[in-house]
């Protein structure tokens, strides 16, 4: 696998319509490796169908931002724990990102960032804001901590027009951990 800093684009999201089904969401960086992770999803019987696109992730990695082709996987399943594991036991990073949207707040959020460039990704990566931005034709998710995202704000509104809208998420305790640990809370004064 690629590494800490390279998986960690996976991502959970529940529709409201739907609260008995969870929209599961990872990244990874090979079609072999996109394979394996569809077959272990419909083999388990998590889920029949298994979406895929091609994006850009960004992340900091080596002292300078990362601009990666990866692709991203999406599916429905019913119940998230048997979701991450089976993801997590078939997933070629080392820490892939496995989140899911809460109700209440948890100290992290994902957002959306609407009429995006890679440069804005770019920025907000390093400015050290969010663990990881990934970019699919004009639409940026972003994964940050709640502390980070006024200061994220105030940067998107600057480079792009436009504020993120936010969600706060809960997840797999490594890649919380790694978030936490790559986003440097409250901006910084040259931004």
């Amino acid at each position: 696998g690629r590494g800490l800093a390279a998986g960690v684009c996976l991502q959970f999201a529940s529709y409201a319509t739907m609260a008995s089904a969870w929209h599961v969401i990872t990244t990874t960086d090979t079609a072999d490796a996109s394979t394996k992770i569809k077959e272990g999803v419909v083999s388990s019987k998590i889920a029949d169908q298994v979406t895929e696109e091609n994006i850009r992730s960004f992340y900091w990695w080596e002292g300078k931002v990362q601009d990666d082709p990866e692709i991203r996987l999406s599916f429905d399943a019913p119940d998230k724990e048997k979701a991450v594991s089976t993801v997590a036991a078939s997933h070629n990073y080392d820490v892939p990102m496995i989140i899911y949207p809460e109700t209440t707040p948890t100290g992290f959020v994902m957002g959306e960032l609407a009429n995006a460039t890679p440069e804005v990704a770019e920025k907000l990566v390093s400015s050290r804001l969010v663990a990881c931005a990934q970019l699919s034709g004009a639409s940026l998710a972003i994964k940050t901590t709640q502390e980070a995202s006024a200061s994220v704000n105030a940067v998107a509104l600057e480079a792009s027009g436009a504020v993120p809208t936010w969600q706060p998420i809960g997840g797999n305790e490594a890649y919380l951990k790694w978030v936490r640990e790559e986003v440097k809370s409250g901006g910084h004064p040259e931004l």
